[in-house]
């Protein structure tokens, strides 16, 4: 008692309670994510707590109980200030890390054989390299001039698909195969094993612009945001194919999200060039050829995009402990042999991430996969905007920086973050996928081999686009599925 009574350790107690307000008031208008009836409301709650501690804590009579218990009060208050400025800050720091993305980068390989006798880029002098030229023809042709620049006596064989080549390459009709690594995951359709089979033993690194935002004010305009889910682990500025194709309709004036789901092999010509390709593969040549052939094919302005890969899904699970989900029938994944419940399931990460690649369990394969990704992506969303979520506060949001690359501004985010803290409205998510009929077709890709795709009913697409029209417009929708997640 007689250590609180000391006006050295009271006074020192206030200016820390005063410096901590200080700080998180300050933090909270730097960072502009809260409604400004929020801040004013906090900043006159803070300066009258100073006020009553000011007279609690310098109470008169000698050893008061009252000072006593404003000030542990005072360094209660100070503690908590802290840890809120602290939380603030973490927002704003994934913020910066999710929209720090000027680049894409495109990784081109020279890979040889595991039992090669080229051990390294001093031994490939000499070798003769093959590689497909009847894609991605930009991009080979920068790898090919600057492979000869730097490595003398270098002789180059063109393909005109992946298939022959990996043949050839397997049966050693060259020395060194050249492959754009967001390719990797095609080779390893016809191979594999290919990743365990060979080493690389040179690289070039491109770098390619990302796609500029058709920003709009996201607190009173509708927007569309095109969700892209790549089917590879590790570093998410590589370009690769993308698996997940999911279009997200907003409008913040009525409170409702549409998710429109795209078929990965969607069969539709490439806006680059007007030769038909699965959509899927319009990954290969960026992100930007995605929006722009998603563009074509729902006659809509793609706003912004948003990006994450197997990687990042597993992060953002583990971060918030797990999802549950709903699933309208009982099966097995083919990964992992997890058991799956009609109703709702409770999964871990490695489990969710099967859950959503599952096609092979059901009738339908890939449509039931998108309903699948719908279900999950709607999980998700209710649990990060759910009062669960502040007890994996710092560990989600982590988890989401390095896991999400989004073209969205800073200030968007905080904005749309300011509309849902001032509304604290639930949003009414509607679903929708575009179907079609399975067949076998030629694919620019894949030089002109033929491969299974989905040609999506024209009636499906119109479908599509009449209810983003109307999420745009400001109407009401309801599909006939509805929300999935239920």
């Amino acid at each position: 008692m007689r250590l609180f009574d000391n006006k050295t350790l009271r006074i020192v107690v206030f200016i820390i309670q005063i410096i901590t307000s200080i700080l998180l008031v300050g933090t909270a208008y730097w960072i502009n994510i809260f409604p400004d009836n929020y801040l004013m409301i906090a900043t006159g709650v803070l300066l009258l707590l100073a006020l009553i501690s000011a007279k609690l804590i310098f109470h008169k009579k000698e050893r008061s109980k009252r000072s006593l218990f404003m000030q542990i009060i005072s360094i209660l208050l100070s503690c908590a200030m802290l840890v809120g400025s602290f939380y603030i800050y973490k927002w704003s720091e994934a913020v910066d890390l999710m929209t720090d993305s000027d680049f894409q980068t495109r990784a081109i390989s020279i890979i040889v054989l595991e039992d090669s006798d080229i051990k390294n880029e001093n031994m490939i002098s000499g070798s003769q390299l093959g590689y497909v030229s009847s894609v991605n023809t930009d991009n080979m042709h920068i790898a090919i001039t600057t492979i000869k620049n730097e490595i003398d006596n270098v002789n180059f064989t063109s393909y005109s698909d992946f298939e022959t080549i990996i043949g050839d390459f397997y049966d050693e009709q060259f020395d060194a195969l050249l492959l754009d690594e967001s390719f990797r995951s095609l080779v390893e359709d016809y191979q594999d094993t290919f990743s365990d089979d060979t080493r690389v033993v040179y690289q070039i690194t491109l770098e390619e612009e990302t796609v500029s935002a058709n920003s709009v004010d996201v607190t009173s305009s509708p927007f569309l945001v095109y969700i892209s889910g790549n089917d590879e682990y590790g570093d998410l500025s590589s370009v690769s194919r993308s698996d997940v194709n999911m279009l997200v309709a907003v409008n913040p004036n009525t409170h409702q999200i549409l998710m429109v789901s795209v078929p990965r092999d969607t069969y539709y010509p490439l806006h680059m060039n007007g030769e038909y390709d699965k959509f899927t593969h319009t990954g290969y040549y960026g992100i930007q050829e995605s929006i722009n052939t998603l563009q074509d094919i729902i006659s809509e302005d793609i706003n912004y995009y948003v990006k994450l890969n197997f990687t990042s899904f597993m992060d953002i699970v583990d971060a918030l402990g797990g999802i549950t989900v709903y699933s309208p029938t009982a099966f097995t994944t083919y990964i992992g042999n997890y058991e799956i419940v009609e109703g709702e399931n409770t999964l871990n990460a490695k489990q969710a991430l099967a859950f959503v690649r599952e096609r092979k369990s059901f009738i339908d394969g890939d449509f039931a996969r998108n309903r699948n990704q719908q279900r999950m992506l709607s999980a998700i969303i209710k649990k990060v905007c759910s009062p669960s979520i502040l007890v994996s506060y710092v560990p989600v949001l982590e988890a989401v920086s390095k896991s999400i690359e989004t073209n969205m501004s800073v200030n968007e985010i905080n904005s749309l973050v300011q509309l849902e803290l001032s509304e604290l409205i639930s949003r009414d998510i509607q679903t929708y996928q575009i179907v079609g009929d399975s067949a076998s077709m030629s694919c620019y890709s894949l030089g002109g081999l033929n491969a299974s795709v989905v040609i999506a009913y024209e009636s499906s697409i119109e479908q599509a686009t009449a209810y983003i029209d109307q999420i745009m417009a400001g109407e009401i929708v309801e599909t006939e599925t509805g929300d999935l997640d239920q």
